[in-house]
């Protein structure tokens, strides 16, 4: 990333007369941070309505007495919770959110001969990670003007990958000395596997991934093989970004783009407004040989 910074300073300044122009099929490459919609991150709270839900652990025979007894041992819960079948959440986190990502690629684009027009294939890659807290209830009574030791905080966190394809049109807006202005507008396909959904409680992390069935894990409740609850989904993106073009054949190109897609997590199969900002390299003369 710093030396891609450095070089593109170093272009910045260079003579107006070695500077080129795009022509051709070229192979880019890109990275940059990415912001997906937080209206998703719900997906991993626990809620009983979601796929993954915290009380399915909490009230099992599996896992609840030892949720239960570190939560007594830490002197977490009053002893008015006297077993883990009385354990209660009081709030799934509806402040869930996702961190900025970082997304890499490559792909393809073709600019015409003695046109600003063009067309583009890029293959992206980003590693969603989700996070909020769960609380419990305590048990304890507290006074009317604080909460102060009524809940049990509980960290919860997801992750998923996301893969995007783009395919779309390109127009170049020329400058002049090899500098131009580019927008590009297209469709998007992407797909999501969700690869985890842990709750920490008194310490010890839980995975909440149902690999139960929907039923509750005991003794006589076998797991099986974990099936993605994410899936395929559709959108559009645009993009808009400057850069130069050496006559080397390379360009160097700093832009940002919008994305409104539907995300396919189960139960959250929703349209959301996903932010990139990339910088791409791109090379205008290579050879698969």
């Amino acid at each position: 990333m710093v030396g891609s910074i450095i070089l593109l300073l170093t272009v910045f300044f260079m003579p107006s007369h070695l500077s080129a122009q795009l022509r051709g099929l070229s192979l880019t490459v890109d990275i940059g941070p990415t912001w997906f919609d937080n209206s998703q991150a719900s997906f991993y709270n626990g809620d009983i309505s979601n796929a993954n839900t915290l009380l399915r652990i909490l009230h099992s025979e599996s896992y609840g007495p030892q949720i239960w007894n570190d939560l007594t041992e830490q002197d977490l819960i009053s002893s008015a919770v006297q077993n883990y079948r009385e354990i209660e959440v009081d709030n799934y986190g509806r402040d869930f959110y996702y961190r900025i990502a970082m997304q890499v690629g490559m792909g393809f684009r073709y600019d015409f001969e003695n046109s600003r027009w063009g067309w583009l294939v890029r293959f992206d890659f980003a590693k969603a990670e989700a996070n909020g807290i769960i609380q419990l209830k305590s048990g304890r009574q507290t006074g009317m003007l604080t909460n102060k030791d009524a809940y049990v905080n509980c960290p919860a966190l997801g992750q998923e990958r996301r893969i995007y394809i783009d395919l779309g049109i390109l127009h170049k807006f020329r400058l002049g000395n090899g500098w131009d202005i580019e927008l590009s507008l297209g469709g998007n396909v992407n797909n999501t596997k969700v690869e985890k959904s842990d709750v920490m409680i008194a310490g010890r992390t839980y995975s909440i991934l149902d690999v139960w069935q929907g039923q509750t894990p005991s003794s006589y409740v076998a797991s099986y093989e974990y099936i993605n609850q994410g899936g395929i989904g559709l959108g559009g993106f645009a993009s808009l970004d400057a850069g130069i073009t050496l006559p080397i054949g390379t360009a160097m190109r700093l832009g940002y783009t919008l994305y409104y897609n539907r995300t396919n997590l189960q139960g959250y199969n929703t349209f959301g407004f996903h932010h990139a900002i990339k910088l791409s390299v791109i090379l205008n003369k290579f050879s698969f040989k």
